[in-house]
């Protein structure tokens, strides 16, 4: 398995969206704008004079609010919380000035500033440990990632990255329980991140266990559709499950989105073709089997892969998968 960042919920693709995607897609815009005109309509019967800074208060306290509403979704320390909220002040002063004196560059000032804080407090939250451990981690020194992760944990337990980047560390040496458990921690620190999901997905499909990987990539979808490789691992687990339509419409979602190397394309490509065989399609598999030549150029380079990694359990059908793919290419004839 190559390295990634470093009743199910998975939805295939082409289905309606689910209520929660309604409602944050068209439901609570309108329901917000209602609610703003109504506000606006009642200051305006009540004290017509006193508009401007009436909307600027209910628009800095809904500010307030919604931070505070957000930051419930991640875990901070009490201090890091109302840093967090000092740091919006500027907007919310920006935003009252520009209404009251009716000059936009006072709003435009003021949450320039707030996101600037915002995002210069982001960048210095991180433990230097843990950039240091990324770096090393991306340069393939395992055990000086691993140490210095084990560091930024010690510096700064709430911060869910060092988990998922310590459970990739664990994940690259093919030690799953590990792996599981730091993935679970990050998701119990930030659920909504998607990179975790997939870091989980990975896991499970590298110990061929399709069920809980499908129901990873599901959730990975839901918080980010547009990542091809969610598609495609997915697709990759429904397969191994034998659910060959499901694992047809993921994989078919996978190619139109853009695989990020030849590799993936051709691997999407092969099991495509595959289940397309396994749903009774044979004319659409062969002309899929046709078109996987396009990326036979990656075949050398995933048995390359291949033959580097570690045994784990899903090696061996790997390797099977890419002798086949190997066999079809030598025989498909490429559509024109």
């Amino acid at each position: 398995m190559s390295k990634q960042e470093p009743s199910s919920t998975r939805r295939p693709p082409g289905q309606h969206p689910s209520r929660s995607e309604l409602r944050a897609s068209v439901v609570w815009p309108v329901a917000i704008s209602v609610a703003i005109w109504l506000a606006g309509l009642v200051i305006w019967i009540i004290a017509p004079g006193r508009l401007d800074v009436l909307v600027s208060g209910i628009i800095a306290a809904g500010l307030v609010v919604y931070l505070v509403w957000y930051q419930r979704q991640i875990r901070m320390l009490p201090s890091e919380r109302l840093f967090s909220l000092l740091l919006a002040v500027p907007a919310v002063l920006g935003i009252t000035l520009g209404l009251v004196r009716g000059e936009a560059i006072f709003a435009i000032t003021g949450v320039s500033a707030s996101l600037l804080l915002l995002t210069a407090q982001r960048g210095l939250s991180a433990p230097f440990s843990y950039r240091m451990a990324l770096r090393s981690f991306n340069r393939g020194h395992l055990e000086t990632a691993l140490d210095l992760v084990d560091k930024a944990i010690d510096a700064r337990p709430v911060f869910w990255e060092s988990y998922q980047l310590r459970s990739l560390i664990y994940l690259s040496v093919m030690q799953f329980g590990q792996a599981e458990r730091d993935a679970l921690k990050a998701l119990e620190l930030r659920p909504d991140a998607h990179p975790v999901h997939n870091t989980l997905g990975q896991l499970y499909l590298a110990g061929s266990q399709y069920e809980r990987a499908a129901e990873a990539y599901g959730k990975a979808i839901d918080l980010s559709p547009k990542q091809a490789l969610y598609h495609f691992y997915r697709g990759l687990a429904l397969y191994r499950l034998g659910e060959a339509r499901d694992a047809a419409e993921s994989l078919a979602a996978s190619t139109r989105l853009g695989l990020p190397d030849v590799t993936y394309e051709l691997q999407a490509y092969y099991y495509l073709g595959r289940a397309l065989e396994q749903n009774g399609e044979i004319e659409k598999a062969e002309e899929i089997f046709a078109d996987m030549v396009k990326f036979a150029d990656g075949l050398e380079m995933l048995k390359a892969d291949l033959k580097q990694q570690p045994d784990f359990p899903e090696l061996a059908a790997l390797r099977a998968d890419v002798r086949d793919m190997q066999r079809r290419l030598a025989s498909a004839v490429p559509q024109k």
